[in-house]
């Protein structure tokens, strides 16, 4: 990390003790902070001067941090598992690292620092609009029209039905 670089994780968690245990360790108070739980609006606040968000996640449900990260127009590191799959799955701008892979993220670190802060906003911006397709409200009306269209037997929600069959 250059002199100017700050690491905040932001949130709450079992492991916050360790993490601040480490921190002191290695020497890293001036460079490293925690936030604990913050308004929503903080959170937002340290997303937009963000360079890069990463989630290291072993297990998620839906990764709201992450979506939000992105709909601020921030480039994401993920781990690797299903839901961060889901979210990145046909995104070649966003990296999926192995949970436990220290190096992997390190790498990934490592080279959005080295892009120019143009590189990261042009990821930011095709981060918004992966949200914007997948998971606005438009997106999700859009979901709730096929799935009702499909359980009802018809083409599309206002559209005819596919089979005149009833079961």
């Amino acid at each position: 990390a250059g002199d100017t670089d700050r690491l905040v994780f932001i949130g709450e968690g079992i492991l916050r003790d360790t993490v601040m245990t480490e921190i002191q360790t290695l020497g890293l108070t001036e460079g490293v902070g925690l936030t604990g739980l913050i308004p929503r609006d903080r959170v937002f606040e340290n997303l937009s001067q963000a360079n890069v968000v990463v989630s290291a996640s072993y297990v998620e449900g839906l990764p709201v941090a992450v979506i939000e990260a992105m709909a601020a127009r921030c480039p994401v590191i993920l781990s690797d598992i299903a839901p961060h799959q889901e979210i990145a799955a046909g995104a070649d701008f966003i990296p999926l690292i192995q949970p436990d892979d220290v190096a992997g993220f390190a790498r990934e670190i490592a080279r959005f620092r080295r892009m120019s802060a143009v590189e990261r906003a042009e990821i930011g911006e095709k981060c918004r609009r992966l949200v914007e397709e997948r998971y606005s409200l438009m997106a999700m009306h859009k979901g709730y029209d096929e799935v009702f269209a499909q359980v009802l037997g018809m083409d599309s929600f206002n559209g005819s039905l596919r089979s005149q069959h009833a079961h």
